[in-house]
Formats: structure tokens, sequence, C-alpha cells
């Protein structure tokens, strides 16, 4: 390595050095080696056991070997505490969670083992996972397992109660100092609005909130994000009780928020000030009252979950609330959401709110879920697609339906027309998930095939049972894949056909 001097007399390494003798560049250093990465699995879990819970995701982010050991739970005891309640006359379930006891044996285990362990911010808990599986367990017992992963200031809590006593709930006061991400699954929300505000303490490093399957009301709602200034992620699923999702009081960080099958909700109202939510998605039914910020979303989901629509005019004031999309890479949307953009597009009096969805030049990945699969919804794909002129898109994933109302073979002359568009050229991957081999399916992938002449993978999902070689008489209708004519496809194209694998 040449050196040159600096002004006030130190030496630097010459970044430019002459070339050597012969005048061949000298090879160019050998890459530097990640040690760190490089050490035993037992040394690096003793360094993940110091590192803060924001750290540790961080580290696994960007490498392989350490989003191993940050993703599964090998930590060490002394970082993370996983405990399954089941029922005294049960027996072992087999799940992955290393500690199972019996709901009558919850006090011989804070006495012995959680005894030995320690308890206090001295004894630092990273992970906190509790499922509680018996209806009988004593909300005392619950409740003093709560307390004490709130005495170890634990960062990561995740409670499932679903199938354990009514009515239990969580108690903000009573949380740890330190807690960044908070899972309530069947546990409710303490009634903390009920003392006055000076009187309860704000939780200021919890990010990320998911609430589901409880009788949150609005009022907790409000105070929740009224306790949790720095919130950044908010999930509500399945809510019951919930009627409005109005998160002004936390729009000036959130970042992300989800929406999902709370039957109760008409109404969602983010501050217009919320300039960088990124994320929002929404499942469910027919709202009365939208209200988004007029920024530019990264990722966007739309799904309507009621099967028939009575007037799709009515889902207007979901085109006026939609913000500039410009900036969107992600989105995924329902059958239902086509069949309004196919009965509005048409209309003068909304060309205005339809072009908002014909501004996806940065759409890479586009999902979607399709509750019917015939040859009017074909159509509305293709008038989607049509308008949308996605010339960036990467990903294309379709999520068919399972039970099926159509007959098998379709009339070649009742296909929807084909679209005269491009729009394709960066597409590489395609993802079809129950897919039954019906006519309507086979000619979705044919227009795949001549209008993505990059497309690389084409990935085929069938749900179980499903046998591609029988049709519903059991009679052989094709050996292989031949029916799809795949003469016409690219010549790069890779083709996976696999049955749905149910994970248990």
């Amino acid at each position: 390595m040449a050196y040159q001097l600096r002004g006030g007399g130190g030496v630097a390494p010459d970044l430019n050095p002459l070339p050597p003798e012969g005048g061949e560049q000298a090879p160019p250093p050998a890459a530097e080696v990640d040690r760190i990465s490089s050490l035993p699995e037992k040394a690096r879990l003793r360094i993940l056991s110091f590192l803060p819970l924001k750290a540790a995701v961080k580290l696994g982010m960007v490498s392989n070997r350490w989003s191993h050991l940050v993703n599964t739970p090998q930590w060490p005891c002394d970082s993370i505490l996983a405990i399954h309640i089941r029922p005294a006359t049960q027996g072992p379930c087999g799940c992955l969670v290393p500690t199972h006891i019996r709901s009558d044996q919850i006090m011989p285990l804070l006495a012995n083992e959680l005894g030995r362990r320690g308890r206090g911010p001295g004894h630092r808990l990273l992970r906190f996972f509790l499922k509680v599986d018996d209806a009988q367990t004593r909300p005392d017992d619950f409740y003093s397992l709560l307390d004490y992963a709130a005495d170890c200031d634990v960062e990561d809590f995740y409670v499932d109660a679903g199938l354990g006593p009514p009515e239990v709930s969580f108690n903000f006061q009573r949380a740890s100092h330190r807690l960044l991400r908070l899972v309530l699954f069947g546990v409710g929300v303490n009634e903390a609005h009920r003392r006055p505000m000076s009187q309860v303490r704000s939780i200021n490093t919890l990010e990320v909130i998911t609430i589901e399957n409880t009788s949150l009301g609005d009022l907790e709602l409000k105070w929740v994000l009224l306790l949790c200034p720095r919130l950044r992620t908010l999930v509500l699923r399945n809510c019951r009780v919930l009627t409005c999702v109005d998160v002004t009081a936390a729009s000036e960080r959130l970042v992300r928020l989800t929406v999902a099958e709370c039957p109760q909700v008409d109404k969602i109202s983010v501050s217009a000030a919320a300039l960088g939510l990124h994320s929002f998605r929404y499942i469910g039914d027919l709202l009365r009252s939208v209200a988004l910020p007029p920024t530019c979303f990264g990722d966007l989901r739309i799904c309507f979950t009621k099967a028939t629509l009575v007037d799709p005019m009515q889902y207007h004031n979901w085109l006026d609330a939609l913000p500039n999309l410009s900036n969107l890479v992600n989105l995924t949307i329902c059958s239902n959401a086509l069949k309004i953009m196919s009965a509005l597009r048409n209309r003068e009096n909304f060309q205005t709110q339809v072009a908002k969805l014909s501004n996806l030049q940065n759409l890479r990945e586009l999902r979607l879920v399709l509750y019917r699969m015939n040859t009017l919804m074909l159509s509305h794909t293709y008038g989607f697609l049509r308008m949308c002129r996605c010339s960036r898109l990467r990903n294309l994933f379709l999520e068919l339906p399972k039970a099926r109302t159509d007959s098998f073979v379709d009339a070649v002359n009742g296909l929807a027309e084909e679209p005269a568009m491009d729009g394709f050229e960066s597409l590489v991957k395609v993802k079809i998930n129950n897919f039954q081999w019906q006519c309507i399916e086979i000619e979705l992938v044919h227009f795949l095939f001549r209008k993505a002449r990059s497309l690389q993978k084409l990935i085929l999902v069938a749900p179980r049972g499903t046998n591609p070689e029988r049709d519903q008489s059991g009679n052989a209708i094709f050996p292989d894949l031949n029916l799809l004519c795949l003469e016409k496809a690219p010549a790069n194209v890779e083709l996976y056909y696999r049955k749905e694998i149910r994970c248990l």
C-alpha cells in the first residue's frame, strides 16, 4: 500500500497507488471476513442476550446466520420465557413451547422455577410468550405471570388467552418500562380511562400494538393511543365492540395501520397530518366514513369481504379517500373492488377518483383476492389491468376461491375480451393459489404468457385433493401440463406445479 503525506504531518494511505512494474494493476484486497458471524452458535447466542430487542431484530435483517437465531426460540433461557398453560386433564400437546404447565400448577412454577431465575430489572427478560388454553385458569394466577414479566422489564410481550379465562385484561399501568411490542389475543384492555389523565403513566417505548379477538371499545382505543405517544404500528383484528377507529391522537408517528374483520366498525379516521403513514390495510364490510391522509402510501390493502354488492355506487367514498398513489409499491385488492372499478370507470362523475388508480407507475407487487372466478370476473380483472398499466410490476399473486359454483368447463366464446395493452414488461414472477385447472384459469395463464415476455417463474398451487389429470367425472383430460400450451410461453419460464401443503 502506498502512502502520502498530509499537511499536518500525518501519514494517510494513498487511495490511487501507482501500478506495479510491468503495467499490471495490483489485485484488489480480499474482502474482510465477518468474524462475529463466524463465531460458534453458543457464542452468538450469548451476544444476543445482551442486545436490546430492536438491535437484535435489525441484526437479524442483515445476516442470514443471525436471522436464524433471532426468529427461533433458541435464545438463552435468561432472555426469553415461553409458557403454555393447558387443562389439568390434557396430556402434552407437542407444540414448540418449552415450558408446559397445568392450570393448577401455576403457583408452584412461580415459587420454584421463576424463583430460581430471579425477579426484577436486574433479571432482564427480552421476550415473554404466554398461551392459556384452560378457561378454568384462575385470573389471579394469570395476572401474577403478567406482573412477573413486567417486573423483569420485558420488551416483547405476547399473550394468547383466547381459550383462557374470560374477561381478563392487560393493565397498562403495570406494563414494563422497556416494552417495545405488545400482542394481545383474547385479552382486553383495563378501564384506565376512568382515571384522571394526570395519574396515568405513559409508555414512551411502546412502538407496536396488536389487539385481536377482544371486546375493545372506542374509548379504550382512544386511551391506548394517548398512553403510547411513540406508537408506529397498530393492528386491530376481530375487535367485536369497536365501532370507530380514530387514530388522530397517534397520527404523527404512525407508520402502519391495519383494521381487519371488526364487524361493528363503520368509520376510520386518520389525521391529515399523518405524513409518515406508509401502510394501510382494511378487511371488512362497507364503511360509512373513511378519512385518510393525502400522503403517498407504499403498501395498500383493500378487501371488502361482503360477497354481494347491492350498489357499487355506495363505495365511491373509498375513491374519494384514496391518497396520492404515485409511490405505491404493494397493492392488494379483492374481486369486489374490481367490480366497483368496472361500475364506476365509465361514469363521468367519477373520472377524477378513478384516475387515482391509473397513477401506479412505481407498483412492484400486485395481489388479487378473488371471491369468485368466472368470465365476468376475468373481464373485471382485464379492465383493471388495462386501466392501471403497471409498467414496473414484478410480482403478481392471485388468490382464487377454493369453493366454486361455476361449471368446470366454460364456453370458449364466453371468455372475456383480452385487453389490447402492454404494461407487463417487468413481470418476472406469477403465483396462483387454488388453481383447479378450469377453463377460465387456463385462459388467464395463456394471457400472462402472451403479455409477460420477461416472465421467469410461474407457480400454480392446487388445493389438497385436486387431480389435474381427471375432470369432475373422473375422465382423463390431459396426462400432463400440455393443456397450458407451453410452447406459447417465453423460453425462460420455469413452471412449478404443487399441491397445497398445510403446516400443522
